[in-house]
Formats: C-alpha cells, sequence, structure tokens
C-alpha cells in the first residue's frame, strides 16, 4: 500500500520497512519486492550486491520473477560477476514456469544469453537447472 500509495500517501522507505519485516521472515515475495527497492534505489540506498541476495532468496523459493530478475543481474555482472552459464540457469527456470507475455520475454532474454555462450556452457547451464528443479518440487 505504501509502494503505491493506495489509502495513504505514498513513501517508499515505509514501503522498505514492511518488505522487510516479511522479507526476515522468509516470505518469498517481499523478499523479491525488498530486491527490487535496492536494485531501483526506492526507499533506500542503490545496491545490487543487496539486490541479488534477496533475489537469490525468492528465487530459491521457486518465484519466477527473482528467477528472471537474478538472471538478468547475472547476465550484466551486476551485484555479483558476470556468469553466462548462471544466466542462463535462472532465466531458463523461470521461463519454465511462466505463460504468455513474461514467459516469451524470458525465452528471447535466455536466446540472447545462450548466444553468447558455448555448446558447453549451455548444456552446463541446462543440467544445472534440471538439477535445481530436482532439488526443488513444486506443489501440484
Amino acid at each position: 500500500m505504501y509502494y503505491e500509495g493506495r489509502g495513504v500517501s505514498q513513501d517508499y522507505v515505509e514501503a522498505v520497512g514492511w518488505y522487510r519485516l516479511a522479507a526476515d521472515q522468509g516470505l518469498a515475495d517481499a523478499q523479491l519486492r525488498l530486491g527490487v527497492m535496492y536494485y531501483q534505489g526506492r526507499g533506500v540506498p542503490q545496491d545490487d550486491v543487496e539486490a541479488v541476495r534477496l533475489y537469490r532468496l525468492a528465487a530459491d523459493q521457486g518465484v519466477a520473477r527473482a528467477q528472471g530478475n537474478l538472471g538478468a543481474m547475472y547476465g550484466t555482472g551486476e551485484g555479483v560477476p558476470q556468469d553466462y552459464v548462471e544466466a542462463h540457469m535462472w532465466t531458463n527456470l523461470a521461463a519454465a514456469q511462466s505463460s504468455g507475455e513474461d514467459r516469451d520475454q524470458l525465452v528471447k532474454s535466455r536466446d540472447l544469453i545462450a548466444a553468447k555462450m558455448t555448446a558447453e556452457q549451455v548444456a552446463e547451464a541446462q543440467r544445472r537447472a534440471r538439477e535445481w528443479d530436482a532439488a526443488h518440487p513444486r506443489d501440484p
């Protein structure tokens, strides 16, 4: 509500406080949203490293948007060393559970990353994605 200014005055600092309370309790959506706040520098100083940390917490819980954001960060080297294998893996995982335009955009991003990789690197990224998926079963 504070982020969007719905029913209250828009206040990014207040939004960050509430997101942090929920994120500290392990709520994946709050971890994603707090990561976005750090990435954009809204209500907190801009911090790519903290954004990556928070995206990873949410991504490990299977949040597709966090996985896509994490893949983008690895692809550009923001907050982490640039790593196309990790970028491809996370983007591929996000695409696999997305639909419509979101899926189309993620597939396009994944394919752009793959164009910068060797066949061996793509195979490694796919192997890592399969292993991650097997270790993190989704609810039916």
